[in-house]
């Protein structure tokens, strides 16, 4: 699964829990909304059609944008049953193994 987290800056990030660290930070909503269609893309199925793949991608751009609304609303409770803050994720990340730029 993949979570939109608000950094202390103010930007987007978002945090992945197959990799448990983050796949991508200092994001604006379109950034995270174009990450989430090429994702969406880049693991789908070799049986779905073009338009099939097209949708998924096209919903998951939707979905993303409308995440990240909430999050940058202080809302994340409304896009995630157990939202993620930036403090846990800091925890849940090793800082020598993965250094943060912020």
């Amino acid at each position: 699964m993949r979570q939109i987290v608000l950094q202390p800056d103010g930007r987007l990030a978002v945090y992945s829990t197959v990799v448990d660290d983050l796949v991508m930070y200092d994001a604006t909503p379109d950034e995270v909304a174009d990450e989430a269609a090429d994702f969406v893309r880049e693991t789908a199925s070799p049986r779905a059609t073009p338009e099939q793949v097209a949708e998924r991608s096209r919903c998951a751009r939707e979905t993303a944008h409308r995440h990240a609304a909430y999050v940058l609303a202080g809302e994340p409770h409304r896009a995630y049953r157990h939202p993620l803050t930036w403090q846990e994720i800091e925890a849940l990340t090793d800082s020598e193994t993965h250094p943060r730029p912020f």
